[in-house]
């Protein structure tokens, strides 16, 4: 009786709790709603956000004095996946910061340098698209009831800015004469519409991080490329395919990016200590840009059909390392194991012929790792160094037939020797035996020289001319491919 009696009193207790927590809860939201609808900035249990007047119209664009709303961009590349030879594409991770101007969500709370805007609100946007995209990805979704966090910030003078994440697949168009010893130029074209002048700049979140406004996470860089320089460049557009100055570069940026190679070393240090400077440097590598201006007419002279573009161009060289030991390394082991024939007796013919054929066949099954490349109409760097390999190997082995076929046709040949008597002096033609020794000088009488020593010295020749010929071929490939 007496646990019958407390269970009742705990099962009260708990209803009036309940009911007190959803009268609390009632409330509260009732105070948040009257206070949304009293003004355009609510406060959350953070910070402040931000929500856009009433008759504010996001399909509207900020009002502007003349024809252009200037945009200002900047990007964070972190993350460059793999350079696909076959399907010509690339794939990549690329945060971009945004930056315009819109008055109609000013005023904010005085003492503010700058105010998030509530995930839930609506605001004008500029129209950026990827023109050279396959596939595109936003990982940043905004306007979507889970995401919690804001990605947009007005300043106290009407600046908004706007942070997305893309992961992108883009086009590259390649050129594999030079493959693997090639350098290929990749882009990232993004173009705006609606009147938007787009330029390469510092919002004011993205501060003045260095020399240019493209930071490069250089250990996330994971590809067969080495990143050399990147370009980035803004210019207008139109879709008149005719008219004067289209594609003239108002901004661009050149920054080498020679120096990331360093962070490659050991970037799985950074994984223990993120908040080393070492570290930070290297995930917003910033490069050692140059900044260059110059004026375009198509910019003032605009009509509705000009527009402006953005593009980031990465030059690209290939790392040889993984070729090297895949490709060039073996066959040369392979094309100078065909030469150790030549140190062989021309009577061993079982070995000899083993070594060739095996050399040959190696050669033909090393060849087929260039497989799955693409179907190309002209002939690339690695085609040569096949091609000439196997000749290397198939020459060392025909150089032993042809040896085999000279001894064997006439070693037993009989020679016919003529000497004069001292006698009566006339002249004696004698038929020698080259194998037996003559009996009064106990040696080989004089006579033309063997098939057996003509084949030894075919060998003596080959000892020599096959390797001076591959190193002739090498230093001939290497700087003509690497260099031009």
């Amino acid at each position: 009786m007496r646990k019958a009696y407390i269970g009742w009193m705990y099962g009260v207790v708990c209803i009036f709790l309940y009911a007190g927590e959803v009268a609390a809860d009632s409330s509260k939201n009732n105070s948040s709603t009257s206070s949304s609808s009293s003004g355009s900035r609510t406060r959350s249990h953070r910070y402040w956000m931000l929500r856009p007047p009433e008759g504010y119209q996001y399909t509207v664009k900020p009002p502007v004095p003349d024809r252009w709303l200037n945009v200002t961009v900047a990007a964070h590349l972190q993350g460059f996946g793999s350079v696909s030879e076959e399907t010509m594409d690339f794939q990549a991770i690329l945060r971009i910061v945004r930056e315009w101007r819109d008055p109609r969500l000013l005023p904010i709370p005085e003492g503010r340098p700058y105010l998030p805007v509530d995930p839930q609100a609506v605001l004008w946007t500029p129209h950026i698209d990827f023109s050279n995209f396959k596939e595109v990805k936003v990982a940043t979704v905004p306007h979507k009831e889970f995401q919690k966090e804001p990605n947009m910030w007005v300043t106290a003078d009407g600046k908004v800015n706007e942070v997305t994440l893309y992961e992108i697949k883009v086009t590259c168009s390649m050129s594999l004469q030079n493959y693997p010893l090639d350098n290929q130029l990749c882009s990232i074209r993004m173009d705006g519409f609606e009147g938007v002048l787009l330029a390469w700049g510092y919002p004011f979140i993205w501060s003045d991080h260095g020399p240019g406004p493209l930071l490069t996470d250089a250990t996330a860089i994971h590809s067969q490329f080495r990143l050399r320089e990147i370009e980035m460049k803004a210019y207008v557009n139109s879709f008149n395919l005719r008219v004067e100055g289209k594609g003239c570069k108002y901004l661009s940026y050149v920054c080498d990016y020679r120096a990331a190679d360093a962070c490659l070393v050991d970037n799985s240090r950074c994984a223990d200590t993120l908040s080393s400077p070492e570290c930070d440097y290297c995930t917003a590598f910033p490069g050692t840009c140059d900044k260059h201006t110059q004026t375009c007419d198509l910019v003032t002279e605009a009509t509705s059909f000009e527009f402006t573009s953005l593009e980031i161009q990465l030059h690209l060289s290939r790392r040889l390392a993984y070729h090297l030991l895949q490709m060039y390394i073996p066959s040369t082991s392979i094309v100078i194991m065909s030469w150790i024939s030549f140190w062989f007796s021309i009577d061993t013919v079982p070995a000899r012929v083993c070594l060739g054929a095996t050399t040959v066949l190696t050669m033909t099954a090393q060849s087929s790792r260039t497989a799955p490349m693409p179907e190309v109409s002209y002939v690339r760097a690695v085609d040569v160094w096949v091609v000439v390999c196997q000749l290397f190997v198939i020459a060392a082995l025909l150089e032993y037939a042809a040896v085999d076929f000279i001894r064997r046709r006439e070693d037993h040949k009989p020679q016919v020797d003529s000497t004069l008597d001292q006698n009566n002096g006339t002249l004696q033609v004698v038929c020698t035996d080259p194998q037996v020794p003559d009996p009064v000088t106990r040696t080989s009488p004089c006579r033309p020289r063997s098939p057996a020593d003509k084949a030894k010295r075919i060998d003596y020749i080959c000892r020599v001319a096959f390797p001076t010929l591959f190193i002739l071929f090498n230093v001939i490939y290497w700087p003509f491919y690497l260099c031009f």
